[in-house]
């Protein structure tokens, strides 16, 4: 009786915790979630920044992110997978062949993706023209610049604290 109850507790356990019905349990066991405030400064002329709230849940392959104003609401939504780059904002949905492309659109210059996914891990993950400071990522915080090609990006995220 008490095998089948654990059974049934880890089964239901496992159905409260399980991602949408088409993703595989491998895409489910490598996706990771952080939230907090995210800002890009690119040193062009005029200087682009955006600054928002953030939600980020997947990996570099498959995922979702969300961006706020600061009174919360929903600015814009990216979600991309390997079929698959859209950027949604209200009703209009805007498709791109590369994450790159969207978060180029968005930020004004196109983020190294897999990278930042190391880098909120804590790994210093080199990226061409890429630089990281990981020193502060154990409070929730890192900062990459890009310094090459031009212009110069400065990225800088803050994680919310648990």
């Amino acid at each position: 009786m008490r095998i089948g109850a654990s059974i049934w507790l880890v089964a239901l356990l496992v159905a409260c915790a399980s991602p949408a019905p088409n993703r595989s349990i491998e895409q489910a066991a490598s996706t990771k979630q952080w939230q907090g405030r995210i800002s890009v400064t690119v040193q062009s002329e005029p200087p682009r920044n955006m600054n928002a709230g953030f939600s980020l849940e997947g990996n570099a392959r498959q995922g979702e992110l969300n961006l706020f104003s600061p009174l919360g609401t929903t600015l814009a939504t990216l979600q991309w997978n390997p079929s698959s780059t859209q950027w949604v904002q209200g009703s209009q949905q805007l498709r791109y062949d590369s994450m790159a492309h969207l978060t180029e659109e968005i930020t004004g210059a196109a983020l190294p993706m897999d990278a930042v996914f190391d880098w909120l891990e804590g790994n210093a993950t080199a990226s061409p023209g890429w630089q990281t400071d990981l020193s502060a990522i154990v409070e929730g915080a890192l900062v990459a610049r890009r310094v090459s090609p031009e212009p110069r990006v400065v990225l800088r995220i803050k994680l919310d604290t648990p």
